[in-house]
């Protein structure tokens, strides 16, 4: 089989086939390509809406100790209050750009007494200056726009376990943990600051609005299996070529002693007669 193989016309055609397949396999690529770029411009036009959309004042949508609506994820809002820096926290192992980093987490006090967390914004560490400039407590009334988003669910701990993380660091923004932490009632939900005013200073890093993942085209997916399919498909046809040919050697040298035998034979019973 593999000396068959290395015949000339067969390695041709060989190149051939590996040429075409590998044609077929970027182009099942593509279609792959496509179908995440086509499922993800629902999100993306999502998201323009978010952004366009009016903000609505946070007590219409959400007022303390309320559950969380699940209609209310990702709505735009406003708040208003001061800022209590003395207990701010950061919430651990955020990313973004591909870094990893700290969500500056810090309570607004509203005007009814109770208080909304505000991620504020992204530090590459705790000791970013940013971070220190958010905590400052303003004696100044403002005005936060962003999105309102559900709390996490805390990590699971067994009895007597510690988290390890430092005093004023979270894994998670937990209802549970900051009712823990914060001496007020607390909106059960947090923001996710697109704007202040009046500004105080300099602040972190923006963070984006927490959307839901992207999903597939399917046409397009069936698109791209289809081209490896044939990718395959051709790779098997000169598989089979090559085997056709090579048992039709082997049985053509199989045939010749039996022909052999056969004229003996013949002969044989001719001189007889």
């Amino acid at each position: 089989m593999l000396r068959t193989a290395l015949r000339p016309r067969w390695l041709a055609l060989l190149v051939v086939v590996l040429l075409a397949a590998s044609a077929m396999v970027l182009l099942g690529r593509w279609q792959l390509d496509r179908a995440r770029e086509h499922g993800r411009q629902p999100v993306e036009r999502a998201e323009r809406a978010q952004a366009r959309a009016t903000p609505k004042p946070l007590d219409q949508v959400l007022a303390a100790r309320q559950t969380f609506p699940k209609g209310a994820v990702n709505t735009r809002v406003t708040a208003t209050g001061h800022w209590d820096g003395a207990h701010r926290l950061l919430i651990t192992d955020r990313k973004r750009a591909g870094r990893a980093g700290f969500w500056v987490l810090v309570p607004l006090r509203l005007p009814d007494g109770s208080a909304v967390p505000v991620v504020r914004g992204w530090v590459a560490s705790a000791s970013d200056p940013a971070a220190a400039v958010t905590a400052v407590t303003g004696s100044a009334e403002v005005q936060v726009i962003g999105f309102l988003e559900p709390t996490e669910p805390p990590i699971q701990l067994a009895p007597g376990q510690a988290s390890g993380l430092p005093a004023d660091q979270l894994s998670r923004i937990s209802a549970t943990d900051l009712v823990n932490r914060w001496p007020y009632p607390l909106v059960t939900g947090f923001v996710v600051q697109q704007s202040q005013a009046p500004a105080t200073g300099p602040a972190p890093a923006v963070v984006a609005p927490p959307v839901e993942s992207a999903g597939l085209d399917l046409l397009n997916v069936f698109y791209a299996l289809q081209w490896w399919l044939f990718a395959a498909i051709a790779v098997f046809f000169w598989g089979r070529l090559v085997r056709d040919d090579q048992l039709g050697r082997l049985g053509a040298a199989a045939d010749l002693p039996l022909t052999a035998e056969v004229s003996k034979v013949a002969r044989a019973a001719g001189e007889q007669s």
